[in-house]
């Protein structure tokens, strides 16, 4: 069983999962997986931190599971932390699947654990046959280049150092060990979509071809080499085609988009992050051409704009009033600076308690240098070439019920400063500061 061990020793190495003699956090179930797992990572001289999961999900068994674990660790004298869950209940109460429960409680768990023990990773026991499973699932519920790969060896601070080996390799490792291990009955049950291909589907495609794991395997292979030469294609692409303004919003160039080979490759590597799916993607690809349109995905936007496809920001209509500044002087102490940033207004023509808020539809104002003829402001923002989320956002500063300044854009010729101004209060706001 040597050459197993090397196998894996030498997968680790070559992946770089761990350092030598590292301290892990493995995921003991006591199942045959996790325990060849622990105990592969014990010989190969890393410290070995069991983390064991009761879900409580079937009955005396689960018990079983986490007696069978206790007596394991004090054989190996290995760290043991341990967790209750009430999963069904979890599930029922958040809306999700039991499945889904389950690996949320596990993977929170497994990371509260890293960061309390100082571990440098959390080592999980999936194998090769776990992994074309994984492929074939992904297949069946569609998926693009990423889910034909398959798991990977490393994720974030998930390692999986038994990729390499098959799920026959670890039962000839634990039989020449003489190392027992529990069995989850639900494992032969095809009640979940994983034991359904694993019970019924694989032996179909083995019956086609004997090789059929293995040339999944190889498959699953060349693609995470494609997929290498795929994302410095599009590494490069997203920085021709796309930036992010100061203001936090994603702007994605029309016609650049156009010219590149696959645009829906490079909205999809951009927005699907975001929350758009891809029949969305799609819809936006076939309206390029209609400016001002909106669509709508995980609480954020993306417009259509002249020039630009623009996702907004994380919504925050709040503003950041430290970034106002204001105060009152006597007009000969003044010095103007004409910077939109600055507005000065005659103190003594302002009436009501000085507000900020963002444009109501039908709002109005007298801007300066129009000699006091009213204008809509979202026609004034459109003569400016804002788009629409830049219209949504615009501060305004209000006297009581009148706008006394479109904020870094155009002040009132209502409170204009004229021969007859005594007092003159001088404002400052950098409105790419002003909203939190």
């Amino acid at each position: 069983m040597s050459v197993l061990k090397e196998k894996v020793e030498r997968f680790i190495r070559e992946n770089n999962l761990l350092s030598a003699g590292a301290r892990v956090v493995v995921g003991l179930s006591g199942g045959p997986d996790s325990v060849c797992l622990a105990l592969m990572l014990h010989e190969l001289g890393y410290e070995v931190v069991a983390v064991h999961c009761n879900f409580h999900l079937r009955g005396e068994e689960s018990m079983r599971d986490e007696r069978f674990v206790e007596t394991l660790c004090q054989q190996w004298e290995w760290k043991l932390y341990k967790k209750d869950f009430e999963t069904a209940r979890y599930a029922k109460e958040h809306g999700m699947s039991i499945e889904m429960a389950a690996r949320k409680h596990r993977y929170d768990w497994f990371r509260k654990q890293k960061d309390e023990t100082g571990a440098e990773a959390i080592a999980v026991g999936h194998h090769q046959d776990d992994n074309t499973e994984t492929l074939l699932l992904n297949l069946v519920r569609g998926t693009g280049i990423k889910g034909l790969c398959g798991m990977q060896p490393k994720h974030d601070d998930v390692v999986r150092p038994l990729l390499c080996l098959t799920r026959q390799d670890i039962q000839n490792y634990l039989h020449a060990k003489r190392q027992d291990y529990v069995t989850d009955h639900t494992n032969m049950e095809d009640t979940y979509a994983r034991n359904k291909v694993r019970l019924n589907m694989m032996p179909v495609m083995e019956s086609i071809n004997q090789g059929a794991a293995n040339n999944m395997v190889s498959t699953m292979e060349n693609l995470n080499e494609v997929m290498k030469v795929y994302q410095e294609a599009m590494k490069e692409a997203i920085s021709q085609c796309v930036e992010e303004k100061e203001n936090g919003e994603v702007c994605i160039h029309i016609e650049k988009l156009k010219r590149q080979p696959s645009p829906i490759s490079l909205l999809h590597e951009v927005l699907s992050p975001l929350g758009f799916n891809k029949a969305q993607l799609k819809e936006v690809l076939s309206a390029l051409n209609e400016s001002g349109k909106v669509f709508v995905a995980n609480g954020r936007r993306l417009l259509i704009d002249r020039t630009a496809l623009i996702v907004e920001r994380e919504k925050n209509d709040n503003f950041n009033l430290s970034s106002l500044h204001c105060k009152t002087l006597p007009v000969e102490k003044v010095t103007f600076n004409k910077s939109p940033n600055y507005a000065y207004l005659d103190a003594d023509k302002l009436h009501g308690e000085l507000t900020l808020r963002t444009p109501k539809e039908g709002d109005t104002f007298a801007p300066f240098g129009m000699g006091g003829k009213r204008k809509l402001v979202s026609d004034f923002l459109t003569d400016l070439k804002l788009n629409l989320f830049e219209k949504e956002r615009q501060p305004l500063l209000m006297d009581g019920e009148e706008i006394a300044w479109v904020v870094g854009r155009r002040s009132s010729d209502l409170y204009r400063v004229d021969d007859d101004t005594k007092r003159v209060i001088s404002l400052y706001c950098d409105i790419a500061a002003i909203h939190c």
